[in-house]
């Protein structure tokens, strides 16, 4: 049965591992990002043990073989892990005593999203971040494209957030209206796809329309997925998906994270009388002007 939390099960049993798996033990608690990362050669050097060592390692904590192990110590560090050891805890009490234990649950839900999107943000690359802000800022128009609850929720937000910097900007989570407005895509439009597991084949083809079309194409997704392969400027995230259906969404969370920031770079380069702009309409579409008037509702209307 996999342990709830590899890096304390790490912890907890590196005492009894022979002494070449203590060696890689140590390293890995030692350098977690590194062990994540790091292939089996450089685990070895730098346990300084054989590449045989690091597989027994792996298996003698529980994981199937490197890759397993992994993905299980990622999914650990991102934060997942604390929340399903709470909702452990709430199965075993039977759901009785929640007075003392939602202080718990509440640390631990905000721990998880704090983890997750520190995490995200280590492994995004400044220099594609940048470029993804200068593609946007410069964008005639800008189509984002998204499928599925997270994902379809996400891109519904980022439109709104372009719009609110004047950038004509529209997310489309219908797999046909995707394929049909990557086709009318030009040089000079940004096609900003967002899917974590790069997978979805729709996106995929849709992006891969909007880059026969000479469209400058953005994806938000994970590294070594299809979808990273194939646009110009990928923003690559670290962020495993949690197993649990309820435990955070820590994905979409960073997701939203990247986006306020890229909304927040491409506002700093649109100057002081766009910004004035930007803060009338918001005004007017709050329902109160400049001058702290009701906009739009008679007078005695309310």
């Amino acid at each position: 049965m996999p342990v709830s939390n590899l890096i304390h099960h790490i912890r907890n049993v590196a005492e009894s591992l022979r002494p070449a798996e203590r060696k890689v033990a140590d390293m890995v608690l030692a350098d977690i990002d590194f062990a994540m990362r790091a292939s089996i050669t450089e685990l070895a050097l730098r346990a300084e043990v054989s590449e045989p060592s690091v597989t027994r390692f792996c298996r003698a904590v529980g994981a199937h073989g490197l890759r397993d192990f992994k993905m299980r110590l990622a999914q650990s560090a991102a934060g997942n892990v604390p929340f399903a050891l709470a909702t452990e805890m709430a199965a075993e009490s039977g759901g009785a005593n929640w007075g003392g234990e939602i202080g718990t649950l509440l640390d631990k839900v905000t721990e998880s999203v704090v983890q997750g999107v520190t995490h995200a943000r280590a492994s995004l690359d400044p220099a594609v971040f940048e470029a993804a802000v200068a593609a946007l800022g410069s964008a005639r128009r800008v189509y984002f494209f998204g499928v599925g609850a997270g994902s379809g929720l996400v891109v519904q937000d980022a439109a709104l957030r372009m719009l609110r910097l004047d950038i004509a900007a529209s997310a489309f989570t219908d797999a046909h209206l995707q394929r049909l407005y990557a086709g009318l895509l030009e040089p000079g439009d940004v096609a900003f796809a967002i899917s974590q597991s790069g997978r979805s084949v729709e996106v995929n083809e849709s992006i891969q329309i909007a880059k026969e079309r000479g469209a400058t194409t953005i994806a938000l997704t994970s590294a070594g997925s299809r979808l990273a392969w194939v646009v110009d400027i990928p923003l690559l995230l670290r962020v495993p998906a949690a197993a649990d259906p309820h435990a955070p969404a820590v994905v979409r969370i960073a997701h939203l994270a990247v986006l306020d920031a890229l909304a927040l770079g491409v506002s700093l380069g649109l100057g002081p009388k766009a910004l004035a702009k930007m803060r009338d309409a918001q005004a007017r579409s709050d329902g109160v002007a400049d001058d702290g008037a009701a906009v739009g509702v008679p007078e005695g209307g309310r």
